[in-house]
């Protein structure tokens, strides 16, 4: 292997520190100088001359090395072929080639011709590239230096390229390390943190460098590297290039792969300010970086200021600093958990005050409006997972319970998950505030210096969503995973503890406890809970307009649940076993409290005007399985149902009142439960009314709605066909019922024609959601299915107008984003966003944009 040395910018006027240079715009200034060529009397036996003239030497001696310099004219006011040389470096031009240059043009051809006189071969071909490697050194780093290496590794192809930063320097710091640190290693080239690996790379093995401290940054603890792995070590060592040793203290917190440490530094025996390092994967740091300029403008300086990000293999690292740091700095996790008595407890108190305040003023309330939230969607509570993680880690806590023997209160967990499932169907939204939020809050992003200075770390997660979220998330984390000194014996008063915190909207102070909770008042734990959650909730409440906690409670639902998976005991967090327990008694109490709640018990009490009212039924009265004696609904069927009886009209489109005359058709019908009339009944349970309604079949009535999609010749992007009434702000999609003897794929392009004009419809259609739909018109014997076409007309001719009929005023193509998906109703715009799934899998719409509409829409 053939190693050529490229040095450029290794002039008088960069690099001499005589008076006559230091004007120069070029020179790097006296510190670089010194640095890279060393110091008063070892002037010139610095790092940098050191180097060539070992190099010099191994050439002389026959070894496949050799240097080329750019020199000549490197200014308006050139000096003479070789006197612009800095002297340590002229001295060896008898050794070197010199290739002539200019400030801003690099001459490739004659730099490959030298290259090639020094290696015997012909640089440009494509042998050489595998064979040839080249080690970048001079200044400037952030411009010529960078341009040399980048040209040479992505441009002219040569496999390994380095730069050596000890042997590089530049004018401007920031520019030199943010080469060195993000664009060089992001492009492919090695930097060499290590002037001995730099010497083995040249092949100077037997030459000594130690001399000159141009190591690597040693990082502390031995443990703490230790458990960094070879790329996580590496980009310590990037990011505190500018150390020469690197303190490093593990921030506890999340199990999301993430390294995060508090790093202290030192140059020599002198100590730096400290820094956060974070190191992730790709994709979450770069939501990192994003949610970061989403927030720097409203908490200047109580975010950290984010360097440059440091790439290696497939992990990003970066650094930030605090601004006008004071002492040591801690968590606000650390304060909470060292907090063992009354002092230190307000110590924690009083921090966490000015937290709330610093959220509440400068963010949350300097971004809230008011939208409409369908919270349940919201939260994530309605996927089957969410229900499948929460009867498998009750399963396993029970278990941990049953080993124990203890006496502890088992919980029902099918009752738990037929509740969640149950609550979590609800589609349904209200107005609420939402505002930009943290979206990821913890005590461990809180961070804290002796001065009570406050900075918030990691928004990988933050965006516009409810401003409940981040208060949940610090109730619960303080509740469940910060207290770690409850034991199974403390559960009886944890149970009695949280249902009153779930009973009020905002709880008393100590003194203000029930008589059944007064055990509070002389136990620091309850205290320490009861101070925070009720100074949580006065912070949130005071944001909101009215009195309505509902989304609260079902956003601490989502914390709650997503607890019960952070379980020590199986290596996926740093909950033990008594508080997944209580974690799991808050979850239960949540259940129970919001199945009976108006915003759940209003899906079966809302009806169309014409419709009596439903009788109201406890949870418990809704299955069939169960007898309810009580239950004596009020019969209803529209007279528009009435006239268009199917057997006695033309075109009717309706079942017949009396059903012998179709029962054996009746019982051909898929139904889980059937009166004694052959009825079918609604698989969903009771409902309050029996009968019909408005709905024309005994049991299901097919639905069939269009999602037609085409792709914007202006734009490039998606559009979406969607009507509305006149006078009405709300989307729909094509939609209608499947008439009888129909087949739903001849209903789909009678529904287009009708309700849009389109007559001649020959698309393919796709089906992307079929099941049952909840519909205000449902009754014991009649409810709504749909099934859902995806029209893909990207690459076909499709109509730019249309003529409207049916339920629409007005057709019209729309722009497929989250501000117009989030104007259609919660059940139409699940099918949409069913619809934007199958669009990534087919490629007809990027990854980012799916995720991106997905994740704008409730």
């Amino acid at each position: 292997m053939h190693t050529i040395v490229i040095g450029d910018g290794l002039t008088n006027e960069v690099l001499s520190p005589e008076h006559q240079f230091q004007g120069s715009h070029i020179n790097v200034g006296v510190r670089e100088i010194t640095r890279l060529m060393g110091k008063g009397k070892n002037y010139g036996n610095g790092p940098l001359p050191t180097f060539l003239r070992n190099v010099c030497e191994l050439k002389a001696g026959g070894a496949e090395v050799g240097v080329v310099v750019l020199g000549g004219v490197v200014s308006e006011n050139p000096l003479g072929e070789f006197g612009d040389l800095v002297e340590p470096v002229a001295s060896l031009r008898s050794d070197i080639e010199v290739v002539a240059a200019s400030d801003d043009v690099i001459p490739w051809a004659e730099l490959l011709d030298a290259g090639g006189r020094l290696t015997d071969m012909d640089l440009r071909s494509e042998a050489s590239r595998e064979c040839v490697r080249f080690l970048i050194v001079g200044c400037h780093t952030d411009r010529r230096i960078q341009t040399l290496a980048l040209l040479l590794r992505n441009a002219f192809g040569f496999r390994n390229v380095a730069v050596a930063s000890h042997l590089v320097g530049s004018g401007t710091q920031e520019a030199h390390f943010a080469t060195l640190r993000h664009n060089l290693p992001a492009s492919g080239v090695q930097v060499l943190l290590d002037l001995g690996e730099a010497a083995v790379y040249a092949g100077l093995e037997s030459a000594d460098f130690t001399t000159f401290e141009a190591q690597p940054c040693a990082i502390e603890p031995e443990d703490v590297r230790d458990s960094l792995d070879e790329h996580q070590r590496r980009v310590v060592q990037l990011l505190c290039m500018h150390w020469t040793r690197a303190r490093l203290r593990p921030l506890g917190g999340g199990y999301s792969g993430s390294a995060l440490y508090i790093a202290d530094g030192w140059k020599g025996d002198a100590r730096t300010e400290p820094m956060v390092l974070k190191i992730d994967a790709f994709a979450q740091m770069r939501r990192e970086l994003d949610g970061y300029h989403q927030v720097k403008d409203f908490f200047g300086k109580h975010v950290p200021t984010f360097g440059y990000p440091v790439h290696e293999s497939d992990v990003i690292g970066v650094g930030m600093e605090l601004a006008a740091m004071e002492g040591r700095p801690e968590t606000l996790q650390d304060t909470f958990e060292v907090a063992e008595d009354d002092e230190s407890a307000n110590h924690f108190l009083s921090r966490f005050d000015k937290a709330l305040d610093l959220l509440a003023n400068k963010l949350y309330g300097n971004t809230r409006e008011s939208s409409w939230v369908v919270p349940y969607r919201t939260f994530a509570l309605h996927t089957e997972d969410q229900v499948s993680f929460l009867r498998s880690n009750t399963e396993t806590i029970l278990k941990y319970l049953d080993e124990a023997e203890s006496t502890a209160d088992r919980v029902n967990v099918d009752q738990l998950v037929q509740i969640a499932k149950l609550i979590a169907a609800n589609p349904d939204g209200i107005e609420s505030e939402v505002c930009l939020v943290h979206g990821d809050l913890n005590y461990q992003n809180v961070i804290c210096d002796a001065g009570e200075n406050v900075w918030f770390i990691d928004w990988t997660h933050s965006g516009t969503m409810p401003v409940e979220l981040d208060f949940a998330k610090l109730e619960n984390d303080v509740k469940f995973v910060l207290t770690k000194t409850f034991e199974l014996d403390d559960m009886e008063r944890l149970k009695r503890f949280e249902e009153y915190l779930l009973s009020q909207r905002i709880p008393g102070d100590v003194d203000g406890l029930p008589d059944s909770l007064k055990f509070a008042k002389w136990d620091l734990r309850y205290r320490k809970i009861l101070h925070a959650v009720r100074r949580i909730r006065q912070t949130l409440f005071d944001l909101k307009e009215g009195d309505s906690w509902l989304v609260y409670r079902i956003a601490l639902l989502r914390y709650s649940t997503q607890t019960l998976s952070f379980d020590k005991r199986r290596e996926r967090g740093e909950c033990d076993f008594p508080q997944l327990l209580y974690a799991l008694y808050s979850s239960e109490a949540l259940l129970m409290n919001l199945v009976a709640d108006d915003f759940h018990l209003k899906i079966r009490a809302e009806r169309p005007a014409e419709y009596p009212e439903r009788q109201r039924i406890s949870i418990d009265e809704a299955p069939w399985v169960l007898d309810c004696e009580s239950y004596k609904p009020p019969y209803f069927v529209a007279a528009s149902v009435l006239a268009n009886d199917r057997l006695t009209v033309e075109g009717g489109w309706a079942d017949p009142e009396d059903v012998e005359p179709i029962k054996e058709e009746l019982l051909a019908r898929e139904a889980k439960h059937r009166d004694d009339r052959g009825r079918p009944l609604n698989p969903r349970g009771r409902t309050g009314v029996a009968g019909r309604g408005l709905l024309g079949l005994w049991g299901s009535n097919l639905s069939v709605a269009v999602t037609a999609v085409r792709k914007n010749a202006v734009s490039g992007r998606l559009d979406v066909l969607l009507g509305n009434r006149e006078d009405e702000d709300e989307l729909g999609l094509p939609k209608g019922f499947v008439l009888p003897g129909e087949g739903s794929e001849d209903a789909v392009t009678r529904v287009i024609g009708l309700e849009t004009g389109w007559k001649s419809c020959e698309l393919s259609r796709t089906m992307v959601s079929d099941g049952y739909t909840y519909d205000p018109r449902q009754t014991d014997h009649a409810w709504v299915e749909s099934r859902c076409y995806l029209l893909d007309a990207s690459d076909n001719g499709v109509p730019d107008t249309f003529e409207p009929g049916g339920e629409f005023d007005e057709v019209k193509w729309w722009p497929l984003d989250a501000a117009v998906v989030n104007r259609v109703p919660p059940g139409q715009a699940h099918f949409i966003r069913q619809s934007v799934t199958r669009l990534v899998e087919l490629e007809r719409m990027t990854t980012a944009d799916g995720e991106a509409l997905l994740a704008g829409t409730g």
